[in-house]
């Protein structure tokens, strides 16, 4: 603490604090304070905190948007893949040979089941 110590002195050493020191409320509210010795001296350090004090908040608002948007996005996501899991079961259901043979029967097309297996016919001439 020693160090820290001995920069607080020198700096009570190097500036002049009296016009502060007799400054009121009444000066702080009204702004007089500000042109005191010690505060012209340090306009720029007041701008630089006040230009840094805007930008964090700006950089934690576009933060939370970007969560919120992202937020948003995993909730899309997630019911598009239930929606393309619930289609997709849907396609298996009714694919199926059992429901295709149903559905034929009772639109009344006709159509018979094939109850021989498929022949393969094989190509000679292809190059294999």
């Amino acid at each position: 603490m020693s160090w820290f110590k001995k920069i607080a002195d020198a700096i009570r050493g190097n500036e002049d604090f009296s016009d502060i020191k007799t400054s009121s409320v009444r000066d702080i509210l009204n702004g007089e304070i500000l042109t005191k010795k010690f505060f012209q001296k340090q306009y720029g350090l007041l701008i630089m905190i006040a230009v840094l004090t805007f930008l964090y908040v700006d950089n934690r608002y576009y933060c939370e948007t970007q969560l919120a948007k992202e937020i948003e996005l995993k909730k899309k996501i997630q019911d598009a893949k239930y929606e393309s899991l619930t289609i997709s079961a849907e396609l298996m259901e009714i694919s199926r040979q059992s429901n295709v043979m149903r559905e034929v029967n009772s639109n009344g097309l006709g159509l018979i089941e094939n109850t021989t297996p498929p022949i393969v016919i094989e190509d000679s001439t292809a190059k294999k």
